[in-house]
């Protein structure tokens, strides 16, 4: 027996992508076939679950907090560490640093996967500690992609400051998230950790939803400009590569 409301709801959430991921009531409308007024009422009970938010500038919709945990999960289950480390050792062959693959948990990130680096002096990441979103490469991209109002929640306690490099300031790092989602990356040096680099790009799911970061972390002596932009080139590529894994689609 099909219950209409819920294939409806489940329509609507199936409107959201990354290539949209802001629907105004009437492009809903459009999209599904159902009345501007039915679209509204749904989008409605969907915001009062948190499945859905309405942005206060545009007062446009995008996926909510509730649909980021279901991602999370549903990633877990496809076992993301399968799709991540055939890639992940290609990429530490490439670099020669360590990999490590990070996932958002409740208000902290964890590292869920590491390649460990071909250098005897490496930053070495631990699997399982709960880490700091807001300074370091891998939770900053975690934080950057995440729906504006829960990003903020998160960002609302005081921002503990780890070494002189950490940004504490909320205004100055929402304009750092705003630069790693134009251009697909983050880089970091010193943030957390004194002397440790880290350049990190976004992992999708088969939704668009960043579900993970994958992180070429080092010591910065090691690290050259060039490198940068090489590490930078290879990490996003790689990224890419763990996405399609997980049955992300767009290149």
């Amino acid at each position: 027996m099909i219950i209409k409301a819920v294939e409806k709801a489940i329509d609507i959430l199936d409107c959201f992508s990354a290539e949209k991921p802001l629907l105004s009531v009437q492009e809903v409308s459009e999209l599904t076939g159902l009345t501007p007024s039915t679209a509204s009422r749904i989008l409605a009970t969907l915001r009062k679950k948190n499945c859905v938010e309405k942005d206060g500038l545009s007062g446009r919709y995008h996926l909510g907090a509730r649909v980021y945990r279901w991602g999370q999960m549903a990633v877990s289950q496809l076992n993301l560490n399968q799709a991540a480390l055939p890639v992940m050792e290609e990429l530490r062959d490439a670099c020669g640093e360590e990999v490590a693959l990070y996932v958002l948990q409740g208000d902290a990130r964890f590292c869920v996967a590491k390649v460990e680096s071909k250098f005897s002096v490496a930053k070495t990441s631990v699997t399982g500690v709960a880490l700091p979103l807001h300074c370091g490469a891998a939770g900053k991209v975690l934080l950057a992609y995440l729906p504006e109002s829960l990003r903020k929640r998160l960002l609302e306690k005081p921002l503990e400051k780890y070494t002189p490099f950490t940004i504490t300031d909320p205004e100055l790092l929402e304009r750092n998230l705003a630069e790693i989602r134009h251009e697909g990356c983050a880089y970091s040096v010193s943030e957390r950790e004194v002397g440790a680099y880290s350049i990190v790009a976004p992992v999708r799911d088969a939704l668009g939803q960043v579900v993970a970061s994958l992180a070429i972390s080092g010591p910065q002596f090691r690290l050259s400009e060039e490198k940068v932009e090489v590490y930078k080139k290879l990490v996003k590529d790689a990224a890419r590569a763990i996405s399609r894994n997980l049955g992300y689609q767009k290149d």
